[in-house]
Formats: structure tokens, sequence, C-alpha cells
């Protein structure tokens, strides 16, 4: 008897470690490419890539095609479906969301400039954005309940706007060398990424600023960072090429991908977020072309 509960201990123990070992492969587990969205279908290659936008409802990509001046859509799949110039008129576009009236928003970096397309009344505004005396030259941009944040490249703050592009506040790093490069708006907090002092940013709603954690030690060069459906956050380096992990808290996981050209590989990358389907996307000017990974 004694000898058969020790067998059932051993068993028990052994399943334990077993599904320990799973868990801990899983979570570190590399992503696998999954999709290409690139200028295949389109009749025309993809030319320096700066942004992605990604239309849950419509369950649409939109790649920013900077070199071409235009927006080019993909389905969920991956699947070619339109390229969109606003009639010729786009001028180096940069970064682009749609509001809640299915207007269309481009930071356009050659009129340094937000530009307006409402497609069904047919209408294309350009707005020069202001601050006091001074002109805002728009970067990274996003929308949330009726508020643009807009990434000020010359000062490296955040603007939020109103919906009639009126200053509503500032979101800043007092502490950061030579501010914001990126950021995500995940619930309730706004997460940055300060380049030259290579820090990850929490803010609050109110714009107070929650935590910071370096990851100098890990990344050379951050140019973009996201956060994971588990809250990890992701950081993309330009120049290594690859993507480093890191917890909450700032402790190191792992890094991944690798530079080149093949399907995969990473050359000159510039923009990294997820989708709501479960695909991290990253943005990638060498290589004109948008990769997705999978689990």
């Amino acid at each position: 008897m004694k000898y058969v509960k020790n067998m059932l201990s051993q068993s028990a123990f052994l399943a334990v470690s077993i599904f320990m070992v799973a868990t801990t492969s899983l979570a570190t587990e590399p992503w696998a490419w999954k999709a290409t969205l690139d200028g295949a279908g389109s009749g025309q290659a993809i030319v320096m890539p700066t942004a992605l936008y990604i239309d849950a409802d419509r369950q649409r990509y939109y790649v920013v095609d900077s070199g071409n001046n235009r927006l080019v859509s993909f389905s969920k799949e991956g699947n070619f479906l339109l390229s969109f110039t606003a009639e010729g008129k786009l001028q180096v576009p940069y970064d682009m969301v749609r509001d809640n009236s299915d207007v269309i928003w481009v930071v356009e970096k050659a009129r340094n400039s937000l530009t307006s397309i409402n497609i069904k009344a047919k209408e294309i505004l350009t707005h020069i954005i202001y601050d006091g005396e001074r002109t805002l030259v728009p970067d990274r941009l996003d929308y949330k309940d009726g508020i643009f944040y807009v990434l000020d490249k010359e000062t490296g703050q955040i603007a939020l706007l109103n919906s009639d592009l009126t200053l509503k506040s500032w979101i800043s790093c007092a502490e950061c060398t030579s501010g914001i490069v990126d950021f995500k708006l995940i619930n309730d907090s706004i997460w940055a990424l300060d380049q030259l002092d290579k820090k990850v940013l929490q803010f609050g709603g109110d714009g107070k600023l929650i935590k910071n954690f370096d990851v100098g030690q890990k990344v050379e060069f951050p140019v973009s960072l996201a956060i994971g459906p588990a809250g990890n956050i992701y950081v993309l380096d330009r120049h290594a090429p690859d993507i480093a992990v890191f917890d909450t808290e700032g402790s190191f996981k792992y890094t991944f991908l690798t530079k080149g050209w093949s399907r995969g590989e990473l050359y000159f990358p510039i923009e990294i977020l997820f989708d709501p389907w479960g695909g991290l996307c990253v943005v990638e000017e060498g290589n004109g072309r948008v990769e997705v990974f999978g689990r």
C-alpha cells in the first residue's frame, strides 16, 4: 500500500513538473511568422511604410505607404483590398486613425499637418495645429473617446486635442532627455517610450507619470512599443533589429527575431503593435512590408 502511495505521489509530481515546463515554454516561445502585408496584388510595391492602423470593426489593416503617398488596405487574412491616394493629394503620409464619425485622419509630414478625409462627403481638409504661436510637428497619432492624441516631434510631448482640434492638455516627461518617440493607449493608461534614455513610461489618464523603467541593457535603439494581451511590454529595436519583452515591472523576459530580408526577419523596423486577433505586427521600412506574427 505504501508503494502504491509513493507511485501516485511521484506521478503527481511528474505531472506538475511537465505542466510547469510546458507553461514556461509557452510563455517564452518565440512568435512565428503568420502573414506579410506588402504590395503584392496592388501592382505596386510598398515603399518605406511608416505605420499600421487596424480597424477591428471592419476587420482590416491599413498600411501607411509613405513612399507612394497612399494608404493600402488588407483583409484580416492579409489579402490586398484597396490602394487609396486621396485623389493624389497625400504628401508623405506618416500615420493615420479613423474617428467616430468615420473620417480618416492622416499625419502628413510634407505639410506638417493633420489631414481629414471624409470619403462620404468627398472632402479633404488640411489642418495645421498651433500651440499659441508655435506650430506643432505631428508625428504619431491615436484617437480615443473623441480626443486626438498627437505626438509633437519637436518637443517630444503628446498633445491632447478636442474634436475641433483645439488644444486640451499635454502629456510630458520632465525626466526625459529627448522626450517621447512612441506611445500606446491601453485601457486608462498611456504607455510611452523615451528613446534617448531608453525608458518605458506609464502615464495615468490624468497625464501623471505612474512609473518608468530602463530597457537600455537589452535594447540598442528603441523606436516603438506595444503592450501584449498578457500585459507584457514589447520594445522594438530598430538597429539590432529585434524585439525585447519585459513584464510590467521592467524585468526582462526574452528577445526574438533577427536582421534579414527573408520572411519573418526584420530590416529597419519602425513600429510594432498588436491586432485584435492575436497577431503581433511589425512595420518594416527597410523591407517595405508589415510582418504579422502569431503563436
